[in-house]
């Protein structure tokens, strides 16, 4: 789930039909405080992580009725290209 709605829609809809049907489920789960869910640390505190079988979403809950989805790969590259994401942000500010 790369930035942007639209993105988020791609990347759901290249999914296999089961993959998709597992994100929505632990995402409805995500929404009442349920799922595999853990705080990050080090330079990505402040986000948290869903694990969805071998897929991580990184998202951000700012408030107890918000959550913010920033991005979702599988698990063997998702960290380290979230970092890499952020970093850049931060450099162009």
């Amino acid at each position: 789930m790369e930035h942007g709605k639209s993105q988020r829609k791609r990347w759901l809809a290249g999914l296999p039909p089961q993959t998709k049907h597992r994100i929505r489920l632990a995402l409805r789960g995500l929404a009442r405080g349920r799922g595999d869910i853990k705080g990050l640390m080090g330079p990505l505190t402040g986000f948290n992580r869903l694990r969805v079988g071998g897929l991580r979403i990184i998202f951000r809950q700012p408030s107890a009725k918000e959550i913010l989805l920033e991005y979702a790969n599988t698990r063997d590259v998702i960290y380290e290209l979230y970092r890499e994401i952020l970093t850049s942000k931060v450099s162009r500010h």
